[in-house]
């Protein structure tokens, strides 16, 4: 409704007024811990972010310019860089970032490469079938956003009654189950042809908005049961980073699968620079190529990256929960809640 009615930029200034109400809650609702003799781990915080911004550009780079191009590789080469310095400082700073040994923990890479494709099959994909929607179905902001609402209806709808109807369930069945749901979901939308509208995606959606919401709670929770009690903030603070890098590189490598797949479907119909055409309609261009190649040959494309791209997501999710039900250690705790109350020997505080 912004974007139709007003501007895009106005998706940004909504966050505003959101994040002045959290913080007037959180200090109003949360009560002050008792402060940290930690110091914070600036070296390794720069280190992590060189590494994170430099791989996620040297992805959208290499599709773009293809993987063996001089900016790609150096632009690889620096993310390197970066997640080298990154493990030397965690290996000597006294108060690291994160304690390297908790990645020795099968049941701790499980969770993280959980929250990765997590945020990676569902969500990476997104971008791209709005574009779909709008540039080559036509349709407007508001009808675009009604085609996505199934995955987020349903997410919603799970989420809520999932504390209550699965509480005590482990958290292996509830996340690894998510991921499968996720993954057939996300599988399930790679049906798109020429002809294909908004309602092909629909069945697929609402699947993966149901393993959206087992996942979405109980992530936190997977992830403070992998790790010793003194690791509890260090653990939350990975599986939301590991959340974040998944929507980024996601979007960035099944873009760069679906525009892989575009430049192939253009080059077979005979569009000149198709490797070109292929960029500017994943981009949403659809309407500058009109005189390039027919409507139908635009959609069959278009249709055929994102099937392309959504099946890349969906193995990613299937694989991802096949994993979390193998090495994520069984959990009596409430999937989704945490018990914090429990009392904690001064020792260990």
């Amino acid at each position: 409704m912004l974007t139709q009615s007003l501007d895009w930029r106005w998706i940004f200034f909504i966050n505003l007024p959101v994040s002045v109400v959290a913080i007037w809650l959180t200090l109003r609702a949360i009560r002050p811990s008792e402060r940290s003799a930690r110091r914070l781990d600036w070296a390794g915080t720069a280190a992590f972010a060189l590494f994170a911004a430099a791989t996620t550009y040297a992805v959208v780079r290499a599709g773009e310019e293809g993987w063996a191009s001089a900016r790609t590789v150096a632009t690889f080469a620096v993310a390197a860089v970066g997640l080298a310095a990154f493990i030397a400082v965690e290996r000597r700073v006294a108060d690291p970032l994160i304690d390297l040994s908790l990645f020795g923990r099968p049941s701790f890479m499980a969770v993280m490469a959980a929250g990765l494709a997590y945020n990676a099959a569902a969500f990476g994909v997104m971008p791209y079938i709005s574009i779909w929607l709008q540039t080559v179905l036509g349709m407007s902001p508001v009808r675009a956003g009604l085609a996505l609402l199934p995955l987020a209806a349903t997410a919603f709808v799970v989420a809520a009654a999932s504390g209550r109807l699965l509480h005590g369930t482990p958290h292996r069945w509830v996340i690894g189950g998510g991921l499968l749901l996720i993954g057939g979901g996300t599988l399930a939308q790679a049906v798109l042809d020429a002809d294909s509208g908004w309602a092909a995606l629909t069945a697929g959606l609402a699947v993966s908005g149901v393993g959206v919401g087992l996942v979405s709670p109980g992530l936190a929770g997977a992830a403070l049961a992998s790790v010793p009690r003194q690791n509890a903030g260090m653990a939350g603070g990975a599986v939301n980073t590991f959340r974040q890098l998944g929507f980024a590189f996601g979007v960035a490598i099944f873009g760069t699968i679906a525009a892989a797949r575009m430049t192939r479907s253009l080059d077979a119909a005979g569009v000149d620079g198709a490797a070109d055409a292929a960029h500017t309609l994943a981009g949403g261009g659809a309407g500058a190529l009109r005189g390039t190649a027919t409507g139908e040959v635009l959609r069959a494309a278009f249709a055929s990256g994102l099937n392309t791209a959504a099946a890349a997501a969906g193995i990613a999710g299937l694989l991802a929960g096949i994993a979390v039900l193998v090495w994520v250690r069984a959990s009596t705790a409430p999937a989704g809640l945490v018990q914090t109350n429990t009392p904690v020997p001064v020792e260990r505080r």
